[in-house]
């Protein structure tokens, strides 16, 4: 997370406001959503102003071990991550968890939301965004320039809006995402697969979850459509 923070200065947190206009915000972009990269950037624009955070970015895979920040608060696009935090990305589209790396640690460490508290010397705080118990991305807080509390919950409802804005990115009609995990190939998917690859940057396993298919599957479908096309 180091490189980002260091190509801007750190905003100046905006005053909070009452739960009501914040959540009215988030409705009028969800309802007014027309191009999705818009969206996203201003659902992260908003998380930062409550939560007076000057770097939160999203984690997407660029290839199957190594992730670019393709969206941040800071106006940086396509942003380079830290070792530390590559790793944790790696880790966490596995295990799920949420995970922070504290100051002076390279190695992060698990991260209870209902349980942990946050200190004065985590760093970095990563938080997967989830849908149907797969994780389409993840969101890195850039913790070092915090002032006050930060409410986990908050940072959790926004990450579920922020996950759905994706998963419909990926997936623009929902056909697949809800599909019968045991369906039988059809001879219409090859497209649609090769499109989700594409879109998670050739990670397959991320493609399958966005799918609804296990990483098997996703491969026997792949080969058995690609001899028959």
């Amino acid at each position: 997370m180091y490189k980002i923070a260091e190509m801007q200065d750190y905003r100046q947190p905006a005053p909070a406001v009452s739960a009501s206009a914040w959540l009215q915000s988030v409705t009028e972009i969800l309802e007014g959503r027309y191009h999705d990269d818009e969206s996203i950037q201003q659902l992260l624009m908003l998380v930062a102003d409550q939560t007076g955070l000057g770097n939160i970015s999203v984690a997407l895979p660029d290839s199957p071990s190594r992730f670019k920040a393709q969206y941040c608060s800071t106006g940086v696009t396509n942003g380079v991550y830290s070792f530390a935090v590559q790793h944790a990305l790696c880790r966490q589209f596995e295990s799920r968890e949420w995970l922070v790396i504290k100051e002076g640690s390279e190695r992060p460490e698990r991260f209870d939301p209902s349980v942990d508290g946050l200190s004065k010397a985590d760093r970095c705080l990563l938080v997967p965004l989830m849908l149907r118990q797969s994780v389409l991305a993840v969101m890195v807080l850039d913790l070092r320039a915090r002032n006050s509390e930060l409410d986990l919950a908050l940072v959790n409802f926004f990450g579920a809006q922020i996950a759905h804005v994706l998963a419909t990115q990926v997936v623009p009609n929902f056909k697949t995402l809800y599909a019968r995990p045991y369906q039988r190939v059809q001879a219409d998917e090859l497209s649609e697969i090769r499109a989700a690859i594409e879109k998670c940057n050739g990670n397959k396993t991320m493609a399958a979850k966005v799918l609804g298919l296990t990483p098997r599957q996703l491969r026997y479908r792949l080969s058995k459509l690609s001899e028959e096309a």
